[in-house]
């Protein structure tokens, strides 16, 4: 499984709630638009797949960002502390 950062912006209200929800069932929320998720293969094109068909493509955005483990490791934050990224599982919801 590899680390992922993802992050949106998406102009409309109710897309919005639906692309987060989506992200949920992937990842854990790191900021309001930013998810960390830990995924394989089959759940990457999953997740995009669920989004794609959410997204109006000329007004939103969706960016997937692969971390290394060591990258991931060394996410650190001002304020409220970070979790490890390791700290939990995550379920995949199909």
């Amino acid at each position: 499984m590899d680390s992922w950062l993802v992050a949106y912006d998406i102009c409309d209200p109710k897309r919005l709630r639906k692309v987060a929800q989506t992200c949920e069932d992937f990842g854990c929320r790191r900021q309001y638009s930013v998810f960390l998720c830990r995924l394989s293969a089959t759940d990457i094109v999953r997740l995009k797949s669920r989004l794609y068909d959410l997204l109006k493509m000329d007004e939103d955005q969706v960016l997937f960002i692969p971390l290394c483990p060591r990258c991931a490791a060394q996410i650190d934050s001002l304020g409220r502390p970070v979790e490890p990224h390791d700290a939990r599982d995550v379920v995949i919801v199909t």
